[in-house]
């Protein structure tokens, strides 16, 4: 589980280098649309699936914060 964050952490950096926040968003619900279904399959959906759901989009999106100030660069006043 902890992987999959991390993994998750580094796609979004990954994305912030490259990308503005329509992807990073489009990125949240492709997975929440993939993890949904195949837990809904696997077993019951409860509190607790809802909580790695959100750890793993808080992970992603954390990482496109990360990539987005990375990839910056300096602001031209200073």
């Amino acid at each position: 589980m902890l992987l999959i964050a991390a993994l998750l952490f580094a796609a979004g950096v990954l994305e912030g280098w490259r990308y503005r926040a329509p992807m990073v968003m489009a990125s949240s619900m492709l997975i929440a649309v993939v993890c949904l279904p195949l837990w809904a399959l696997a077993s019951t959906l409860d509190a607790g699936k809802a909580l790695v759901l959100l750890a793993y989009l808080a992970a992603h999106q954390s990482g496109f914060l990360v990539g987005a100030y990375l990839g910056a660069g300096p602001h031209p006043d200073r």
